[in-house]
């Protein structure tokens, strides 16, 4: 019974059109077929995507890497503790307990990063207000995240009227100054480019799907 010649394509590789049998010398064979795709592979194509380019980018200054974690770790205790609180919920509680400490280790280690960056990045004088700034709203959300760390550690939880209306005032305080020295760090990035490394005007204007180019208004 003879056996039917079969062929296939890869798509996007040319010329590749291997046969079942091996292709019989004219470079079409199985070995012809590996080394095609392995050439495909390692072929450098030109691209903007580089594997932890941002990190290499930012050389010693880490502290854009790490500020996110005591944003989301101290906002979601905000939540849970005054979720706790509203429902009567210790459990929940003491899970806001765990961000909040997760929360108060991570701002202080952002907050060290932070100074170091502050002194590695050029800026000129209006930004090193904001800078200030900036950096005394970050200390301050530190300093009250530690304090109600070591309140919970060596005081338990409050349960109390007194305690817990404290108690939340202080954690609304770091909540607010959280989002503000956010802000401020946002304005320093978007809007006077401090530490970054090229700002760039774009030649062409790439327009994603959903988005509609400007000869598209009437």
């Amino acid at each position: 019974m003879a056996i039917p010649h079969l062929s296939y394509d890869i798509v996007g590789l040319e010329n590749l059109v291997p046969a079942v049998h091996g292709g019989h010398g004219d470079d079409q064979g199985l070995v012809h077929l590996v080394d095609n795709l392995l050439t495909a592979f390692n072929e450098e194509k030109p691209s903007s995507f580089h594997l932890l380019g941002g990190l290499e980018a930012l050389g010693a200054n880490i502290h854009p890497v790490l500020l996110h974690f005591p944003i989301a770790f101290l906002l979601a205790y905000l939540v849970m503790e005054t979720y706790g609180l509203l429902f009567q919920k210790p459990a929940t509680r003491r899970f806001a307990t765990g961000l909040l400490n997760l929360g108060g280790l991570s701002a202080l280690v952002t907050v060290i990063s932070g100074l170091i960056a502050g002194g590695l990045a050029p800026h000129s004088a209006v930004v090193h207000e904001i800078m200030e700034w900036h950096q005394r709203a970050g200390i301050t959300v530190t300093l009250i995240a530690l304090s109600l760390i070591l309140w919970r550690a060596f005081g338990g939880i409050p349960q109390s009227a007194m305690p817990i209306t404290l108690h939340l005032l202080l954690s609304f305080l770091m909540g607010g100054l959280l989002l503000i020295g956010a802000d401020l760090g946002g304005q320093m990035v978007y809007q006077h480019g401090v530490a970054v490394k090229s700002l760039q005007v774009p030649t062409d204007n790439v327009h994603h799907e959903h988005q509609k180019s400007p000869a598209d208004h009437p």
